[in-house]
């Protein structure tokens, strides 16, 4: 019924009695004041802590925490780009490969060219303008043009090299290996940041959880301290606080929820769905895992961070071989077949189809050595370049055992801590709860100030978030374990368990 429709029925039952008129006007007061106050989103169904409906993504679908991370490693794009250079290095491999082929040329030309010849020399040409002309040496010079023609096929072979295609070959496949130790690092990332991203979103969750209880508490609160002042039981003052300790709790609230919402943004994101709106399953998250983790000594330089810097290390010493192959001589098998015709009249031979087609014919067959004598100094140069860089590649492959070995210990500490805390946030529920229960009661019968209820209620607030969190921080530090040590293996068997038992 609409507020017009309401006035209209009050003011036909006016006519009969003022006093029962007065008492429904009050009644519909409350009704609508109470229907129009309703919140849209709790109206709508909305969980709490949530974002509105309209401010936020369409809900994709609930994944767990397997799923988020199978998700991950098939779409996210750095994974593919790793793959695409491994298939880049590979064929790398086949083209120096190629180098042992031999080559095989064929060549064809027929042309309309004058006959003019003149003794002299002329140096290579990089851009050959000048075409060489053949025959004999003529007095005069004409302008006049005859049918001429080349074809010829050349087979040449490179015998030896002294190594250069073998270390050629060699620097490919360091390419090719450092480009798939690139791959396994990469799922290690992308896996790991999905996972942590997870956990992270479920932790953001449990915080609003956490603050939405400190909001109802603190307008349970808020209502008892405006009870007591309007009766005169207490000071003004106690009630203004009440409300600023409210809106404090309100305020902390929405950070939760701009964090859950941010949680969210960075998990689609590193599943390679980024912009979509990803539901979790926050339940096995926020309690201990059923199995024991421990964290084992490992050898961390078979994590694949440090598996990548070797690569890195043993493609820089492939290109100082490749150097050390290259000042010396190349011995090539050649030999060629051609022919040639002309339509020059006082040639011994006469023109076959008037110079359009050959009509004399030769081969040759034989070795030949290059070697790029004034290289050398070129060469050295590289080859000092080239040196330092592989010692600089060992450096990288050091620091990265450091930073292993730093992550690995701080991993393991952190677990330790974590699963403490966890064991004494019950401890630390309990006590606030019962530091609160005394600190109200003082409060009410005038023992106490408003200043020990806010800071008793301040107490549980913190107490309910840290233990809202604990078991999810001990999952984190599992994780981080386990990436430290290079395989999210035991950690992923933890999380089919724990999502089994849910």
């Amino acid at each position: 019924m609409s507020r017009a429709c309401a006035f209209a029925f009050l003011m036909k039952l006016s006519r009969a009695s003022a006093l029962p008129v007065l008492v429904l006007a009050c009644l519909a007061f409350v009704c609508f004041s109470v229907g129009f106050t309703v919140t849209p989103s709790f109206a709508a169904g909305q969980e709490p802590g949530e974002m509105p409906p309209a401010l936020r993504a369409p809900l994709q679908q609930l994944y767990s925490l397997t799923a988020a991370v199978d998700t991950s490693l098939r779409n996210f794009p750095t994974i593919r780009h790793a793959k695409a250079r491994v298939m880049q290095t590979r064929a790398g491999i086949t083209l120096a490969r190629t180098a042992y082929l031999p080559t095989f040329d064929v060549l064809f030309q027929e042309l309309r060219t004058t006959s003019n010849v003149i003794a002299g020399a002329i140096f290579p040409q990089t851009l050959d303008v000048i075409p060489m002309q053949t025959g004999a040496e003529k007095r005069g010079s004409s302008l006049s043009s005859v049918w001429a023609n080349n074809a010829g096929a050349n087979f040449s072979w490179e015998l030896y090299d002294f190594g250069l295609r073998h270390a050629n070959v060699g620097l490919a496949k360091s390419d090719y290996a450092a480009a798939n130790a690139q791959v396994r690092l990469t799922d290690l990332d992308v896996a790991a940041a999905a996972a942590e991203a997870y956990l992270q979103t479920v932790a953001a969750k449990q915080t609003i959880r956490a603050q939405k209880a400190t909001v109802k508490r603190m307008e349970a609160w808020a209502l008892i301290v405006h009870t007591l002042v309007d009766k005169g039981l207490r000071p003004g003052v106690d009630a203004a606080r009440a409300d600023a300790d409210l809106s404090f709790a309100r305020i902390a609230l929405i950070e939760a929820e701009r964090e859950t919402e941010l949680a969210r943004v960075d998990l689609s994101e590193s599943m390679g769905l980024a912009g979509s709106y990803i539901g979790i399953e926050d339940s096995p998250w926020i309690k201990r895992p059923a199995k024991l983790f421990v964290a084992q000594v490992v050898d961390l330089g078979l994590h694949p961070y440090a598996i990548l810097r070797n690569a890195e290390v043993k493609t820089a010493g492939s290109q100082v071989q490749v150097l050390n192959k290259t000042y010396y001589p190349h011995i090539w098998l050649h030999s060629a077949i051609w022919g040639r015709g002309s339509g020059v009249r006082n040639n011994v031979l006469s023109p076959v189809a008037d110079g359009a087609l050959p009509q004399v014919a030769n081969w040759v067959a034989g070795l030949s050595i290059s070697f790029p004598a004034m290289d050398y100094f070129k060469i050295k140069a590289q080859k000092r370049m080239a040196i330092q860089n592989e010692q600089a590649q060992r450096a990288s492959y050091d620091l990265a055992l450091q930073v292993l070995a730093q992550k690995d210990a701080r991993a393991k500490i952190l677990l330790e801590n974590a699963r403490r805390i966890a064991d004494e946030t019950p401890v630390l529920i309990k006590a606030a709860k019962e530091n609160e229960i005394k600190a109200l009661e003082r409060y009410r019968v005038g023992l106490s100030t408003i200043v020990e209820v806010a800071e008793a209620e301040r107490i549980l607030a913190r107490a309910e978030v840290e233990d809202a969190v604990a078991e999810v921080r001990v999952w984190r530090s599992i994780l981080a374990c386990a990436y430290a040590q290079g395989n999210l293996s035991p950690f992923m068997s933890l999380v089919a368990s724990a999502e089994g038992s849910k």
